[in-house]
């Protein structure tokens, strides 16, 4: 894998979006609605597609900006836009016609020239697609792309001496050893020289024992299958078994390699889907950083051109969709993942989030459910089953769910405790705070302290009047693990004003909520906080807006806060702390704050 700076280097040296119209795939700016015309007209059209765009409903957008510059209105801005989507949609063959009227408009953008490459390299003009390639004079294209753009293209010229010739040109690179290995292998491969493929596979197993990727598993596993080496295949997955990240993944894949014959189809068998195995691995190199994701799903949608059947691609770009929060689009990928493919079950887990984030949580129960009646007694479908009906108040259902995931766990360790906070949570909603308090304290032990799962803790027992001093502090623990999370600046200002001190509860409710804007919670605290240090007003303003605001955990009284607009608050007792060390520790923060 290659290390952040250098990913971020690489960036830094692609002027992948220098045209002049300045076009990215996501972010436009709002249109102007002096006049909205009916999208049959031409300013229809071209206001459809603004409003597609913004909506990143990108087959939306393109369609609607093809049909403007159908009806006469073509310019830089709109050509710009087209070719650009079109392209992110794996749409080349309709891009390449926009982007060359862009360059003949003086579009000096370099990804232009990566169209017409790649559409070339598609029809098989190899040469051609090397010529485009060839204009972009930048340090990315011609240490990284280029030699593996051409070491393919001479792939389907049948000249393997000028492809391993390219891909010499990355050999002396340290970071890009996986990749010169892997294309290398893949290329022996198709030139029908397995020892000499055997010979680079090896060197990414023995360089990278602690860093293998899931695709080079499934290519490397898919040769030693096919030169009858099963054990070898099996060996090498069960290697990464305990990855927690690829579990599920290297058990779909371990499973299907003891299905498969040495008579298996190689995965990269064509020029084609050896081009998309490039395009794709440098999208994924993109997608490792934030300010790549543009990137990342212009390549991830070339890698989809070359090979329409690559699952690694239809993962990565409905993860780029959830990380855009599109997720109807996120599942229209999942939804193209067949039930054969070692994908499959990330998939539909990842489609079953994606609809209860969605609210959709029936259908969500639905597809896990489906899921389970194939994996009796799977964790991750137990607990996420937990999870959708614990959010959407089944508390009873939540509770058997993480029960019967409990169950399934082999052994305990830290890696289940949110399993045990989350069955605690949903205990507590169902009003069994013996039960919930149980297993926060077994989440607690199995977590090393999680400021999370002490805070719970810590503000239940201050809710209740309990434990008063063992509540303080394991609010003071976690903020003192994680200061700068607004519902743990919330319990600690709601220590300060449970104990009476309403300034110092004012100072830091004020800090949630300048952290956590939203939350109904914070804003009915402070507005408490309010009242009784004279600011009456404000105390109705913040309770008001609180009835407002989200409570996703139905933990807001409405009732209480309606009556509080009305009559306002009473004098209450304050608690006492008895332990001198919290005491202190309460004076501190307010010595550190002032």
């Amino acid at each position: 894998m290659l290390k952040t700076s250098y990913i971020i280097a690489l960036l830094s040296g692609i002027g992948f979006f220098n045209s002049c119209t300045g076009n990215f795939i996501n972010y436009p700016e709002e249109p102007h609605y002096a006049y909205i015309k009916k999208e049959d007209t031409v300013y229809g059209s071209y206001l459809a597609g603004r409003v597609a765009h913004i909506r990143q409903d990108y087959s939306s957008a393109a369609m609607y900006y093809v049909k403007t510059m159908e009806k006469g209105m073509v310019n830089d801005d709109l050509l710009g836009k087209t070719y650009i989507i079109l392209a992110s949609e794996g749409e080349i063959d309709k891009a390449v016609k926009y982007a060359n009227l862009a360059r003949q408009n003086g579009d000096e953008n370099n990804f232009i020239d990566v169209i017409n490459a790649v559409h070339a390299f598609k029809h098989k003009n190899y040469r051609l697609s090397r010529s485009y390639l060839q204009k972009i004079d930048e340090k990315t294209y011609n240490n990284l792309i280029s030699p593996l753009f051409n070491a393919w293209s001479y792939v389907g010229e049948d000249d393997y001496a000028k492809a391993k010739a390219e891909m010499e040109k990355i050999s002396s690179a340290d970071e890009l050893k996986t990749v010169y290995n892997l294309h290398s292998g893949l290329i022996a491969e198709y030139f029908n020289e397995p020892e000499t493929a055997r010979k680079y596979y090896e060197a990414i197993i023995n360089n990278q024992a602690d860093d293998m990727s899931f695709r080079a598993l499934q290519l490397i596993s898919n040769f030693y299958v096919r030169q009858n080496q099963k054990d070898q295949a099996i060996a090498l997955v069960s290697k990464y078994y305990q990855s927690n990240q690829m579990k599920e993944l290297l058990t779909g894949l371990r499973e299907k390699i003891k299905e498969e014959k040495p008579s298996v189809a190689p995965i990269v068998k064509t020029p084609d889907t050896g081009i998309s195995e490039v395009f794709l691995e440098i999208a994924l190199l993109f997608k490792s950083v934030p300010v790549g994701y543009d990137y990342a799903q212009m390549y991830m949608a070339v890698s989809q051109y070359f090979n329409k059947n690559n699952d690694i691609a239809k993962m990565a770009l409905a993860d780029l969709c959830e990380e855009r929060m599109m997720y109807k689009e996120a599942n229209k990928y999942y939804d193209t993942i067949g039930k054969k493919s070692e994908m499959f079950f990330p998939a539909q887990i990842k489609k079953a989030n994606n609809l209860s984030y969605e609210k959709r949580y029936d259908e969500a129960v639905r597809v896990l459910k489906r899921l389970l009646r194939e994996n009796p007694d799977n964790f991750q479908i137990l607990f996420n089953l937990g999870d959708i009906l614990r959010v959407s108040n089944h508390q009873d259902d939540a509770i058997k769910y993480y029960n019967e995931a409990i169950n399934s766990i082999f052994y305990e360790s830290e890696r289940y405790w949110p399993v045990y906070y989350a069955l605690a949570v949903s205990y507590d909603k169902n009003n069994e705070w013996p039960k919930a308090e149980q297993n926060l304290e077994k989440a607690l032990k199995l977590s090393n302290r999680h400021p999370q799962v002490l805070n719970y803790l810590g503000y239940s027992w201050l809710k209740t009047n309990t434990n008063v001093d063992k509540a303080v502090s394991y609010i003071l623990e976690a903020y003192e693990k994680e200061p700068n999370d607004g519902v743990i600046m919330d319990s600690l200002g709601w220590v300060y004003f449970k104990t009476g001190d309403y300034k110092n509860a004012i100072l830091y409710l004020e800090k949630a909520s300048e952290l956590n804007p939203q939350n109904a919670i914070i804003s009915d605290h402070l507005g408490d906080a309010y009242w009784f240090g004279g600011r009456k007003n404000e105390a109705v303003f913040l309770w008001k807006q609180a009835l407002k605001q989200k409570d996703e955990e139905k933990e807001l009284n409405i009732k209480n806060v309606k009556n509080k607009i009305e009559n306002g608050l009473k004098n209450v007792s304050a608690l006492t702390i008895k332990d001198e060390n919290i005491k202190q520790s309460l004076h501190s923060l307010n010595d550190i704050a002032e």
